[in-house]
């Protein structure tokens, strides 16, 4: 079941129950309202009944004659009297309740439906007023109420189909505002949907656009950014296996066509050309042995044999090694900046061949007479800084500086630029080892790439 289908149901039961719901506490509530209504008014009328009875006794000193007057409204004891208390009366017949007048014993002596005359009172069940002279009681007013008749269902009854039609009416609106939220809501997820299968089908998708500023916005800038992430893996993954072929293209056509002029008999197998077939099979070991070591890097499987390692020695080494370039070029190489005695726990092998891959880089790209120099900081962390005075690198290539066979000069030659891999290299040794290394450029005026390694 779809999820907007699922919410189109959710929202129709909620609004279901909350009409049923609202409906049983409205029927409940109008009833009883009426009903009190009812108890209220009666009640006044009653009040107003016993003080006309009180004033009655008082100047009859009896009963005689009150059912006559006052309870039927005839005109036995003064017609402006009867005439009033009729009318009262015919309110008290609206009002769905009878009154009682009950004597000393209890027996009914008045009764506004005159039923019960002369019966027992004691069973009647309402509110009860005494009526009091001087006094001493003598009598005992009930108000007696009746279950509700036709004309007070028909109301009540009137009130909750209007209540009821007013619901059904609330529960169509609702309906049709669940589909339009329901469409609003999945609207974003159902453009989702398409661009990931499209990307799972291996179609280039374009960023997707959500227009609503919630979670599924930031969904969607998830999605986008994991498209591009991808797209940009598969552009990496394709140049890769391009220079790959590349690569091993180059010293294996040396080879083929070396081997098959000897066997032809072009050419001798002398030991120069043995030298050359020699050195492109070390060119392909040391590529393949390259990739090797990157993707353990990378996969995190690297295996380090970590020892305390002088890092002033270390690099001092490296810089001997290297200082033939510096010389042949009047390059300036300087490793004085750095600490004596500062010890750091490390695969030095592994750390030798990042600072070669950067020096070696930083003396190939620098001028004539310019300056390579090597600096270790010491805070909490370790800094090592390579910084030169070439011409700088571009700020379009630094993102991609780090990635493998990535060249600037693609119009160097392989002799001189090497396979592009040193500088992937460095960054899968050092992450190896728990620490980062970047690269910050300004044309024109050099280029440092800094090494931070955890204490």
């Amino acid at each position: 079941m779809k999820l907007q289908t699922k919410l189109i149901i959710a929202f129709i039961a909620i609004v279901l129950l909350m009409g049923i719901g609202q409906s049983i506490f409205l029927q409940a509530r109008i009833e009883a309202t009426f009903n009190r209504y009812l108890e209220q008014y009666n009640f006044g009328f009653m009040e107003r009944m016993k003080q006309n009875l009180e004033l009655y006794f008082e100047e009859t000193s009896s009963w005689e004659n009150v059912q006559e007057t006052y309870f039927e409204g005839n005109s036995g004891m003064g017609q402006g009297h009867g005439m009033m208390m009729q009318g009262m009366l015919m309110n008290m017949a609206m009002a769905n309740a009878d009154l009682l007048l009950l004597d000393l014993d209890g027996t009914v002596i008045a009764d506004t439906s005159g039923t019960r005359i002369g019966n027992s009172g004691e069973d009647v069940n309402g509110k009860s007023q005494e009526i009091i002279i001087d006094g001493e009681l003598k009598g005992t007013l009930i108000l007696y109420q009746h279950k509700l008749q036709n004309l007070e269902k028909e109301f009540i009854r009137a009130a909750n189909l209007a209540i009821f039609f007013s619901g059904l009416a609330a529960a169509a609106l609702a309906v049709l505002f669940s589909i339009l939220i329901a469409k609003k809501i999945t609207k974003p997820l159902r453009i989702l949907v398409t661009g990931i299968r499209k990307l799972g089908s291996g179609e280039k998708v374009n960023e997707v656009r959500i227009e609503t500023e919630d979670e599924f916005r930031e969904l969607g800038d998830a999605f986008n950014q994991m498209s591009h992430h991808l797209a940009r893996n598969e552009e990496i993954r394709q140049t890769l296996v391009a220079d790959v072929a590349h690569e091993l293209r180059t010293p294996l056509a040396i080879l083929q066509g070396r081997l098959e002029s000897i066997q032809e008999g072009a050419i001798q197998a002398t030991e120069e050309v043995i030298l050359e077939l020699t050195d492109e099979v070390y060119r392909l070991n040391r590529l393949v042995s390259d990739l090797q070591q990157l993707s353990l890097a990378e996969a995190g499987k690297l295996p380090l044999n970590k020892q305390p390692v002088n890092l002033k020695k270390l690099i001092v080494r490296v810089c001997t090694h290297l200082q033939w370039l510096a010389d042949e070029k009047g390059i300036t190489l300087r490793f004085e900046k750095i600490p004596e005695d500062c010890m750091v726990e490390l695969d030095g092998d592994r750390m030798v061949q990042v600072f070669v891959n950067l020096i070696g880089n930083a003396l190939r790209h620098t001028q004539e007479n310019g300056v390579v120099e090597i600096t270790v900081e010491i805070t909490k962390d370790i800094i090592i800084n390579v910084a030169d005075t070439g011409p700088g690198i571009p700020e379009d290539a630094l993102p991609y500086i780090f990635d493998r066979f990535y060249k600037r000069d693609s119009s160097r030659n392989r002799n001189e630029g090497g396979t592009g891999l040193g500088l992937s290299i460095a960054k899968g040794y050092v992450e190896a080892h728990g620490g980062t290394i970047s690269v910050n450029s300004k044309m024109g005026k050099g280029t440092i790439f800094t090494i931070e390694l955890k204490q």
